[in-house]
């Protein structure tokens, strides 16, 4: 098979064609969407750069098997993961299909880079 046809490889075409990054320089304490919904995705990569450590969630969680909205802040934690400042990574394999909301801790134009895969 030609080097340009493997899965993932740049001449590659179709679902699974690898992944891609999102730059993020406008984090603030307000949620906000950082992922959309991608039922291809594999795993999903969320790095801090900045000083500030940011709370990622997804947007929904489950009640009674079905979708529940989730509206997170600084004093309603739960099911929030937090990427520590100054070079917090944190990564999701396998069930991270839904949308991926993100907000700071403190202050706003916060930088928050997100790396998704489909491989």
């Amino acid at each position: 098979m030609p080097t340009n046809t493997i899965v993932g490889s740049p001449g590659a075409i179709g679902g699974a064609s690898g992944g891609f990054t999102i730059a993020f320089n406008n984090i603030s304490t307000v949620p906000q969407l950082v992922a959309p919904g991608d039922a291809q995705r594999i795993s999903i990569t969320f790095h801090n750069p900045g000083n500030a450590d940011i709370f990622v969630a997804p947007t929904v969680t489950q009640g009674s098997g079905s979708d529940v909205p989730l509206t997170p802040s600084t004093v309603a934690l739960g099911g929030c993961w937090r990427v520590f400042g100054n070079g917090g990574t944190l990564q999701f394999d396998g069930e991270c299909q839904k949308p991926w909301q993100a907000f700071s801790a403190s202050g706003t134009g916060n930088p928050l880079t997100v790396r998704e895969s489909r491989l």
